[in-house]
């Protein structure tokens, strides 16, 4: 992958060769993907600090500095979570950047995130919404049929945003929607607990599954460099010469293996693993479409050094991975009602919002 962002992760040194215009492609988009506090950290184990310009270096600094205020906060925040829910007997576990945090992973130098997800039983969702609640957690307006897609449909319900704080928690259920065919009962995932916490997060597996079932299923890519290096540092962690056969063994047992497959081309991929990555990539051959299509569309996310689409093969590219995201999320007899009901949606709130602007435009002329 030619992306500069990720090469400057995999390869720190590099950066010592780095032009002005290239180090401005590395502040402009990776402020873009939440990627300067964790290239900052990279940077720094690898002593390669004398080699930033000292204009670059203050946006380091002034991420590094969010990212150790995000830490005190998430641990905050946590504790009282953790605490109302385990007085109500709520069993809850907490996800992704929370639960980096949580665990002192690797995975939580410099990673900047903007909600905290907790998983609780199906069965306990509703009594876990208003204990949260009750600490000044609140949802933001609900259409009907926002709650409709998302008490139905979908994996979570709306997201609950303290009332003071403005921190965001996602209520998960499961990890995939329940109109996707391959969801299961999230208490098949393997949890531990945290010993701090009355909390408990996914063992190492388990995190790489829900991360990269995370990333591979999604049609939108805010951060999807910072989520492929989750995967690399996640698939670090694990430690163990038989990381990938493991993997792979608990995604079919999970049926998630052709996310997981994906997931971990990439990530062996960027760590240089020939044997492992010629291994995987003979799996996603398999697939005509994944192999044909699919691939060389996540190929295009991970290469991109801009958020901007730029070509056609780019655009759909990123037109197939946003319809692959929608197919496999629902049905097509739910699928098509959801767009168009979506499309109306927006080009009504995009009028709306116009209007508005050519109104407050009169006024001040």
């Amino acid at each position: 992958m030619s992306n500069l962002l990720i090469s400057i992760y995999n390869n720190p040194a590099k950066i010592e060769h780095l032009t002005l215009d290239e180090w401005s492609k590395v502040v402009t988009h990776g402020r873009d993907q939440n990627m300067l506090g964790r290239l900052w950290w990279r940077i720094q184990v690898h002593h390669c600090e004398e080699f930033v310009p000292n204009k670059v270096k203050i946006h380091f600094a002034n991420s590094n500095k969010f990212v150790a205020q995000q830490k005190v906060n998430i641990n905050r925040e946590l504790n009282e979570i953790a605490t109302c829910l385990s007085e109500r007997n709520i069993p809850s576990t907490v996800l992704k950047g929370a639960a980096y945090i949580a665990l002192s992973s690797d995975t939580s130098n410099g990673r900047i995130f903007n909600d905290i997800d907790i998983l609780v039983d199906k069965a306990q969702l509703r009594e876990a919404e208003i204990a949260l609640m009750t600490l000044g957690y609140f949802h933001n307006k609900e259409t009907d049929y926002d709650k409709r897609y998302f008490r139905e449909w979908m994996h979570e319900i709306q997201p609950l945003v303290h009332n003071k704080r403005f921190t965001t928690i996602d209520l998960h259920h499961n990890i995939l929607p329940l109109t996707n065919k391959k969801h299961f009962n999230a208490n098949r995932l393997n949890a531990v607990l945290l010993p701090q916490l009355k909390m408990q997060t996914l063992d190492e597996i388990d995190r790489f599954i829900h991360s990269a079932t995370h990333l591979f299923t999604e049609g939108e890519f805010p951060h999807a460099i910072r989520d492929i290096t989750d995967l690399i540092i996640l698939y670090n962690e694990i430690s163990d010469a038989n990381a990938s056969s493991r993997l792979l063994d608990r995604a079919r047992a999970l049926g998630l293996e052709t996310y997981i497959e994906l997931a971990l081309y990439f990530v062996l991929l960027n760590i240089g693993d020939k044997k492992g990555f010629d291994s995987v990539e003979q799996l996603i051959n398999r697939r005509f479409i994944t192999a044909q299509v699919t691939l060389p569309s996540y190929h295009f996310v991970f290469s991109a050094d801009t958020v901007e689409q730029d070509g056609i093969r780019q655009r759909f590219a990123l037109f197939w991975l946003y319809m692959r995201s929608h197919l496999i999320k629902m049905p097509i007899h739910i699928l098509i009602p959801h767009l168009c009901r979506k499309f109306i949606y927006n080009f009504k709130e995009r009028y709306l919002e116009d209007k508005s602007k050519d109104k407050q435009n009169d006024r001040l002329g």
